[in-house]
């Protein structure tokens, strides 16, 4: 992550050890544990929060998606009207089909079939 090699590291832990001192050094590296250790907690946190409203979020747009291939769009115009508060007087006219042209009734014969 950083890219520290190990002699990079050994030149850290020969600084850290003339600087703070060998007496002193185990408390100074386990507050510093202490605190890589928080870090990674809210990380991991923060990290699980994101992944939560990631699931949260494609879950209300599958939702919203199954709502619109289930629901006929008339019914979300009459939602629409209603939650803006424009109620409508009458249900919306139906158009009206032609009906299909029927061939004319052949006209029944009086005749008597002969024997």
């Amino acid at each position: 992550m950083f890219d520290i090699g190990w002699d990079e590291l050994l030149l850290i832990a020969l600084v850290a050890l003339v600087v703070i001192g060998p007496k002193d050094l185990p408390a100074v590296l386990r507050t510093l544990g202490a605190w890589v250790a928080k870090a990674r907690n809210l990380a991991g946190e923060f990290r699980s929060h994101v992944d939560e409203m990631l699931r949260e979020a494609q879950v209300d747009d599958m939702k919203r998606e199954f709502d619109s291939m289930t629901s006929p769009p008339e019914i979300k115009e009459i939602e629409d009207q209603l939650m803006a508060g424009n109620v409508p007087l009458a249900p919306p006219a139906k158009t009206e089909t032609a009906a299909p042209p029927v061939a004319p009734a052949a006209e029944p014969t009086s005749e008597v079939p002969q024997q």
